[in-house]
């Protein structure tokens, strides 16, 4: 067993440990609001002005009103370091990772509300966007955006000759299907002129056949362009939201980590199998096993989070939804085996203060027995010292008759308390010898007292 804490070395112990705890509640709150809260999720198009509005300082009351919490953590973990606690090293470290992370949910609040600010000002004019860094433009710069300007430039003429191309057809073959629809070809006069006219009407047509062929070439492109541009759409949505989804994923992934690491070492230490040597250890690891149960309690708050987080997760239909959930259920899983181990350490822990009670109890009767053995080991040498003897014997003896119902209690306290206890084999072994060792100061003050009034009759005769 190792060295026994001082008072100052538990209270720094115990403020570790709610340091610990506190940072654990706030990295899981900011991992949670930022998979859950991200800023493109309060945007809906049923969503109206007033609305997006309220969402947004909604989620703003939220992040000040745990900034307080933030500070009271920062602090905490300032005092442990001003005072050399022996963690120093990994205060520092927790410190630092809730900082950051506090920072990044600070920026995602400002994007937030920058992100309300430009859904809410679509009635003001539009401002030109200087370069955040206020260099001037390169000439390489200007030369590209003027070659981009310049393709969609054509690109527009392309479109608008394509259109003045496609008037004039429309109108000619307008006017065609008017002459072709004409019942004057079923009068039988002029029938040659007819011919003839039909005849230069039929060339025209077929004259023009290769354009239309070539228009209706350019509809069937443009019909695929058009269901192509339709499924890349799609893509990009699809892939912008499984991005969005992966970041998330990310962040539950390393919540869903610490949790594992931390049930680790809970149950590694609740299936300990040190109960204590003796009865100041017993009563350090019981004040330990109550701060584990505490932080166990706490950590139901995390627990609650990720079982939130899943739900979150399977309503918006997320990619990784199996895997999600059965790592939520293994994690809620182990945590709820906590409640059992926590019982049976608690029940050892109390059985082991029990038991090193009743070694403390039969020590100090050993003790009592030993120097009782002392007194009745001596001997006289004359009428004078073994009368002495003879007096102590006797008074050994009352002392043994009204102390015998303390010891006989100690000794059925073990022989009950021996009965299923992890510790029985030393209970019985103690109880035993404590037993033996009474019987023995027993049998040894009779027969002391017997010798010695012997003696005594002797030393008397010689006397005489």
């Amino acid at each position: 067993m190792g060295e026994i804490m001082s008072p100052k070395e538990m209270a720094g112990q115990e403020q570790l440990v709610e340091f610990q705890h506190l940072c654990d509640q706030m990295m899981f709150w900011i991992n949670y609001k930022e998979v859950i809260v991200w800023p493109e999720d309060l945007k809906s198009e049923k969503d109206s002005q007033l609305i997006m509005k309220q969402k947004y300082a909604k989620f703003n009351e939220e992040v000040a009103a745990q900034e307080s919490h933030v500070n009271d953590v920062m602090k905490l973990a300032d005092l442990l370091i001003e005072s050399k606690h022996p963690d120093e090293i990994v205060i520092r470290r927790r410190r630092e990772e809730l900082k950051q992370s506090w920072q990044r949910m600070r920026k995602l609040a400002l994007k937030r509300q920058m992100l309300g600010q430009e859904e809410l000002a679509d009635a003001q004019p539009m401002e030109v966007i200087q370069p955040e860094d206020g260099k001037k433009p390169t000439l390489q710069s200007v030369a590209t955006e003027a070659k981009l300007l310049r393709g969609l430039l054509e690109d527009f003429l392309r479109l608008e000759q394509f259109e003045k191309d496609c008037h004039p057809t429309k109108t000619w073959i307008n006017e065609t299907i008017g002459l072709m629809s004409d019942d004057g070809h079923l009068s039988p006069t002029d029938l040659n002129l007819k011919m003839d006219n039909h005849k230069k009407l039929e060339e025209d047509v077929m004259s023009r056949k290769n354009r239309v062929e070539m228009l209706t070439k350019i509809q069937a492109h443009l019909t695929d362009v058009l269901k192509m541009w339709e499924v890349l759409l799609a893509a990009t949505e699809l892939k912008s939201i499984h991005m969005s989804q992966a970041w998330q994923l990310e962040k539950f992934n390393h919540g869903i980590d610490n949790m594992t690491a931390w049930l680790a070492e809970v149950e590694a230490t609740l299936s300990s199998p040190d109960f204590g040597s003796d009865l100041a250890s017993v009563e350090l690891l019981t004040k330990e096993h109550a701060l584990l149960e505490r932080d166990i309690k706490t950590h139901k708050d995390i627990i609650d989070i990720i079982v939130t987080a899943a739900q979150q997760f399977s309503e918006c239909g997320h990619f990784d939804l199996k895997n999600i959930l059965s790592k939520k259920d293994v994690v809620v899983k182990r945590f709820d085996g906590l409640g059992p181990l926590q019982s049976e350490r608690q029940r050892k822990l109390v059985d082991a203060l029990k038991a090193y009670q009743l070694f403390h109890e039969m020590d100090v009767e050993e003790e009592w027995i030993a120097k009782k053995h002392e007194v009745i080991a001596g001997r006289g040498k004359d009428i004078d010292t073994v009368r002495a003897l003879i007096k102590e014997t006797q008074s050994i003896l009352q002392a043994m008759q009204i102390h015998d119902p303390d010891v006989q209690r100690v000794i059925q306290s073990g022989q009950k308390l021996a009965r299923g206890h992890h510790l029985a084999e030393e209970i019985n072994k103690r109880t035993q010898q404590l037993s033996e060792h009474w019987a023995s100061l027993k049998e040894r003050a009779f027969e002391r007292k017997q010798s010695n009034q012997l003696v005594l009759l002797f030393l008397f005769q010689i006397k005489d």
